[in-house]
């Protein structure tokens, strides 16, 4: 009977000491994340960058009014995804020359598949 009066107070014990490590671990993840955004905050990272290399002059003009827009839906979605914590740095064309096949079909899909609804 000694002997199991003995081990229930070890294993209190230690389901205690658990208990409060995990809730130590908890307040120090909360205060680690609060921090961070701190520092997140002050950096300013609201400029937003298009970066178009290579492009010929006749296709350039035809970008530019497709860009304006599409940076707009871009950021609009990080916004409402993010609720603000996201900031955009850059935004870059991905020429399908240089994409992976893998890739190219996967956009080929998405696309289809917004069309069809």
């Amino acid at each position: 009977m000694e002997t199991l009066a003995f081990g229930t107070q070890v294993m209190l014990l230690g389901i205690g000491i658990v208990f409060v490590v995990l809730v130590f671990l908890i307040f120090l993840i909360k205060i680690m994340t609060k921090v961070t955004n701190i520092f997140k905050a002050k950096k300013d990272t609201s400029k937003f960058v298009v970066m178009e290399k290579d492009l010929a002059p006749q296709e350039e003009s035809l970008y530019i009014q497709d860009d304006s827009e599409i940076i707009a839906v871009i950021a609009a979605a990080v916004t409402c995804l993010s609720q603000g914590k996201m900031k955009i740095k850059t935004i870059k064309r991905v020429k399908e020359e240089y994409a992976p096949a893998w890739s190219h079909a996967g956009r080929q899909e998405t696309m289809h598949l917004r069309q069809t609804r």
